[in-house]
């Protein structure tokens, strides 16, 4: 035996970047370093979780078959060679097969290879054991709709009094964005008014066309727009325009009354009539929005705003009565829909009775699960909404407005859960965002929706929440609190609260945008920043649930009591994150090779130093790279490199780093004879000279989200 040692693989999901000793794993792209990110190609175990089981293959002797190990469900395998009879000591390494693969001939599977760099593998590598060397390799798949960019906008419906028709009802700002926004032209920066899509609350982003949607929704003293309450608009963020998209029939019939004690009979409408969430399949074509009034599941054609199949029924199996099934918030991710509600508890009026409740959807085959995935009581005890009043969840209050509660003059809260929101986190646990209905039936210096009380003059502080729900290690779910799903207190997220920590402890209002390469989730909270009867955005720490010592520094203020906001009353709709397209990567290797054009299991050795030029179609240089230690480079988006488009890579061998047996000048392009895209060297030398200083490649990027790791240069030296 002439070498061997250990070699370690691990596989990880890489949130949009990276196996390992072999590990595998998955986990997010980072493009974050202002939100205190690792750099992409680098691992973080706070954004890329362990991904398996899968298979790596090494090879060694041509003579001998290659070896495949299977990588455990924890993303890792060690394989020990010393134990191989005569083996030379040095393989080719590489990722065959991984959970929930993309198979682009079948369209199955979501997950695809993922970007290298500095620490992380291309899934095709080699190691070199003799002498009793160990080495660890880091492979990574993602999913590309994981991706985000640095910063990226979010964008939020912003609901207007009806006495200010003309005011702001869609709004974007940066991720980034900090503190009270009051009197400020520019931030946030608006899209459409009230004229145009009336009180909103779905928001979905299709990517490709930079078009956002906005769905309608029913809030007392909030008129909808010109599409009434089943209309879906859409915002074209390259025009500027906003038009109608759809209008999801049977949303309700009942109108507005503005004028008779403030619109106060619509306060019974809230979450049974227009829609609720709206959500966009990965590839953009699809929109799927829930209609509160039928309680169904709708899907659009985005291209043609045209209905595709039957409304669905979301299932109502889990409450009793039925007819207290609420659904209302919807998430998505690696091709699974989640649509949550809440067993209303209405008509018994019986808290034990109160549930949330999540189901999956496929929209491949069209069906909801056999079962909730969550189904949970909503009666445990929470922090106040307006100290020193308990803020427990209430049933949805009775039709019958003569029962309508009341606090007395002044604020005051009496909160019932909406399931509003859904984000899913980077290991399949899934975030819950609560809204408080009394927030859209109520509101700032409003009579009481009673008619025997109308002289009552009240102004409504919401006690929405947001809640972890834990997948285990077996696939299900387990509420936070739970020995699968620990929290430090009373709740996980913590961080909801007014920056003073008293007075308003639970100061959610359930929307949610989660970037999965981020460290902060955002969610819709009233007095985010110090600006009293206020609403805007909270920023909350993904791992530990908190908004810091003072919440108000991870907070930005978006609509006020004076520009026609409810005050501590819901104030805003959903979030979304305006995403950039998946970038592209190209590169790989420049190795020394024997002449053959061929990289074998034993040509381990790249060549450090030689300069990699990106160039564009017509030969203007875009940027440059010199090849690491393993004589490898990369390009992506943050070279200039964009999908679908035509490059030429300049490789210059005379900047290459001496060794003791060659310079430079020694040596040789390798002949273009390989016929494995994967091994074979694609550099053409200046003039069909092996001895010419540089050599060139043609190379086409493939779609968003791609990557590109078979484009090799081989060199040789002439003994």
């Amino acid at each position: 035996m002439v070498g061997g040692a250990r070699a370690g693989l691990r596989a990880h999901r890489d949130g949009g970047s990276g196996l390992r000793r072999c590990r595998a794993g998955r986990g997010q792209t980072d493009h974050q370093p202002a939100t205190g990110l690792r750099r992409q190609g680098r691992p973080n175990p706070n954004i890329q979780v362990p991904h398996g089981p899968g298979t790596v293959r090494l090879c060694e002797r041509l003579t001998r078959p290659c070896r495949t190990y299977p990588i455990g469900a924890d993303g890792t395998v060690e394989i020990d060679t010393t134990t191989w009879t005569n083996s030379p000591g040095r393989y080719r390494v590489e990722l065959l097969d991984w959970a929930d693969k993309y198979d682009p001939a079948t369209g199955q599977g979501f997950l695809q290879p993922s970007f290298a760099g500095p620490g992380l593998s291309s899934h095709l590598g080699y190691v070199d054991l003799r002498n009793g060397k160990d080495a660890t390799l880091d492979f990574g798949v993602w999913n590309p709709d994981d991706y985000c960019q640095d910063n990226p906008d979010l964008a939020t419906p912003c609901q207007q009094a009806a006495t200010k028709p003309g005011g702001k009802t869609l709004v974007t700002f940066p991720y980034t964005s900090r503190g009270d926004t009051q009197g400020n032209p520019n931030n946030p920066t608006v899209l459409a008014n009230g004229t145009q899509t009336g009180t909103a609350y779905g928001v979905a982003y299709d990517k490709k066309t930079r078009r956002i949607f906005t769905g309608a929704y029913a809030k007392r003293h909030g008129d909808y727009g010109p599409g009434g309450p089943g209309a879906i608009y859409v915002t074209d963020r390259n025009t500027g325009a906003t038009t109608q998209f759809a209008i999801v029939p049977g949303a309700g019939n009942t109108p507005h009354n503005q004028p008779d004690r403030v619109d106060a009979d619509f306060a019974a409408v809230v979450g049974q009539e227009s829609l609720g969430d709206i959500e966009i399949s990965a590839d953009g074509s699809r929109l799927y929005v829930v209609n509160m009034k039928d309680r169904s599941l709708y899907t659009y054609d985005t291209a043609t705003a045209t209905p595709v199949g039957a409304p669905l029924p979301i299932p109502d199996t889990a409450c009793t009565p039925a007819a207290d099934w609420r659904p209302m918030g919807l998430g998505m991710r690696d091709g699974v829909l989640y649509a949550g509600g809440v067993c209303s508890a209405q008509s018994p009026q019986n808290v034990s009775q109160l549930r949330a409740v999540v189901w999956t959807f496929n929209p491949a085959t069209g069906t909801f699960g056999s079962t909730p995935i969550v189904d949970e009581p909503l009666d445990f005890p929470r922090d106040p909404a307006v100290a020193p009043t308990p803020g427990n969840w209430k049933p949805w209050t009775k039709d019958d407005l003569t029962q309508f509660p009341d606090g007395g003059n002044g604020q005051w809260a009496y909160p019932q859960p909406m399931l509003s929101d859904i984000e899913i986190e980077r290991d399949g646990s899934l975030v819950l965002g609560f809204r408080d209905r009394m927030g859209d039936q109520s509101g700032l210096i409003i009579p009481n929706a009673n008619p025997a009380k109308a002289n009552v003059i009240e102004s409504i502080a919401t006690g929405g929440d947001l809640y972890r729900v834990c997948r285990t290690t077996t696939g299900t779910y387990e509420w936070e609190g739970g020995a699968a799903c620990p929290r430090t207190g009373s709740e996980f997220y913590k961080g909801d609260e007014w920056y003073q920590g008293a007075g308003h402890l639970e100061t959610v209002q359930g929307a949610l945008a989660l970037p999965l390469g981020g460290d902060r989730l955002a969610a819709t909270v009233m007095d985010p920043v110090r600006t009293i009867t206020s609403t805007g955005v909270g920023f909350f720490d993904r791992w530990q649930g908190d908004r810091g010592a003072d919440p108000s520094l991870q907070g930005l203020g978006l609509t006020y009591a004076n520009d026609g906001g409810f005050g501590k009353a819901n104030g805003l709709g959903d979030l979304e994150l305006l995403c950039d397209e998946p970038p592209v990567q190209i590169g790989n290797r420049v190795w020394r090779d024997k002449a053959d054009g061929t990289q074998s299991y034993d040509e381990t050795a790249g060549i450090p130093g030689v300069t990699v030029i990106l160039r564009d179609a017509n030969g203007q240089e875009i940027a440059r790279k010199k090849t690491d230690a393993k004589g490898e480079y990369y390009f992506d988006h943050r070279d200039g490199l964009r999908p679908n488009t035509q490059y030429k890579l300049e490789f210059d061998k005379s900047t290459a780093d001496p060794t003791v047996d060659y310079e430079a000048q020694d040596l040789w392009w390798t002949p273009n004879i390989g016929l494995n895209q994967a091994t074979n060297s694609d550099a053409v030398p200046d003039g069909a000279n092996p001895l010419a200083d540089t050599a060139t490649v043609v190379v086409t990027t493939g779609p968003p989200g791609t990557i590109d790791h078979d484009i090799d240069a081989g060199l040789w030296v002439a003994s």
